[in-house]
């Protein structure tokens, strides 16, 4: 579990009045926008949580960064970068699934990056753009 990451994430979502939505909702979608960077979208849909930057590019929506993360344990199952392209914590072959063992310690310490940028950046005062709570 990336702690720090999990933390800023609920305190984002609280300083929007937003976390009591998110954990008890099924599905979870908020978009935050401020300017001079790229909007952020936090979503849940069961037990799949997943936090991403976009950008536009030829009319297309590009996630850079995105993470997937089990809920409740937050612990990240897939990462998406634009231009590194997806890695996922479980390797599925003909053979069988394995695990990535490197992978966790390689998210979390990107993670704990970010999180500190959503800080320094000030998200807490961004406006919300659009919003789904089902």
């Amino acid at each position: 579990m990336n702690n720090n990451f999990q933390k800023t994430l609920e305190w984002l979502l609280e300083k929007h009045h937003l976390l009591n939505l998110f954990n008890s909702r099924e599905h979870f979608h908020v978009r935050f926008e401020k300017d001079e960077y790229m909007p952020l979208v936090i979503e849940r849909h069961g037990d799949l949580i997943s936090v991403a930057h976009y950008f536009e590019q030829n009319g297309d929506l590009i996630q850079d960064p995105e993470v997937e993360l089990h809920h409740p344990s937050w612990y990240p199952t897939a990462i998406t970068q634009a231009f590194l392209g997806r890695r996922e914590k479980f390797i599925h072959h003909a053979a069988g699934t394995f695990v990535d063992k490197n992978f966790h310690n390689d998210v979390s310490s990107f993670l704990c990056v970010w999180a500190r940028n959503l800080r320094a950046q000030g998200w807490e005062q961004a406006r919300i753009a659009s919003s789904n709570i089902m």
